[in-house]
């Protein structure tokens, strides 16, 4: 299966130990400068917990994914009328399908959260970034978070790890490949359904990028990095970072 179609409906649940509000909460700190009711897109927003969390704090919030199951659940869960839109980004279509779908230079800001940027591989992290660009309005926001290095290598690496929560269960295992900076990811998941188990099967891959990657594509995509810090703090990134935070600046703002 494609990723995200199996793991859908049961995404909030396996993902409950999330800091959304801690992320909504940081977040809300980076936009300070917004005006009330500012324009966000949520890129990669799966079954929308964030985009709720920023819609109550009071931004007009817009999600996209590539995921139609996981667009499927957020339309169940978030409020009426809150725009989805199905959108490659950097995995297929022209750069301008993302401007093309929710407005060229039409919002304030954007996020992308949980390490959903290290599954953009190679080219793939320049085209989301000129995607994003292409629907920030000049001086625009753009605030994501990557899987480091040692996330990948240290945590991920060759492990194997797996539940049991009672309507699903899952295996999962990874495999790590240092030629190519990537870890793969083969989920099996069981899910209740009657008096059996369906079973599905996902692969995921991710790659981790280097400052000077992150920093030379979000350059070339007309962007400018303001920070990079651990994990949704203010506190700057190190070696020993699991996950960063970056906050980038579309250009042209004044």
């Amino acid at each position: 299966m494609r990723p995200y179609e199996a793991l859908a409906e049961v995404y909030d649940r396996w993902t409950a130990g999330n800091d959304y509000a801690g992320w909504a909460a940081h977040l809300r700190g980076a936009f300070a400068e917004l005006e009330p009711e500012a324009r966000l897109l949520d890129v990669c927003c799966g079954t929308g917990k964030l985009t709720a969390l920023l819609e109550g704090q009071g931004f007009r919030v817009t999600g996209v994914d590539a995921s139609q199951a996981m667009l499927k659940e957020a339309a169940a869960a978030l409020p009426p009328g809150t725009p989805l839109h199905r959108v490659g980004l950097g995995t297929a279509g022209p750069a301008e399908e993302l401007a093309s779908r929710v407005g060229p230079a039409a919002h304030d800001a954007a996020v992308c959260t949980f390490d959903s940027v290290n599954y953009f591989l190679g080219e793939g992290l320049l085209r989301l970034f000129e995607q994003v660009a292409g629907a920030l309005r000049p001086g625009g926001l753009f605030v994501f978070d990557v899987n480091t290095r040692r996330k990948l290598e240290d945590v991920f690496g060759d492990s194997h790890y797996g539940d049991d929560l009672g309507d699903f269960a899952y295996v999962w295992r990874n495999r790590y490949d240092p030629a190519a900076r990537t870890v793969r990811f083969l989920i099996t998941l069981f899910t209740r359904d009657g008096a059996h188990y369906r079973k599905g099967e996902e692969e995921h891959l991710q790659q981790w990028y280097t400052h000077e990657e992150i920093t030379s594509a979000a350059r070339e995509a007309g962007f400018t990095v303001e920070s990079v810090t651990d994990d949704y703090t203010n506190r700057p990134a190190t070696p020993d970072t699991l996950r960063e935070t970056w906050t980038l600046r579309r250009a042209g703002g004044g």
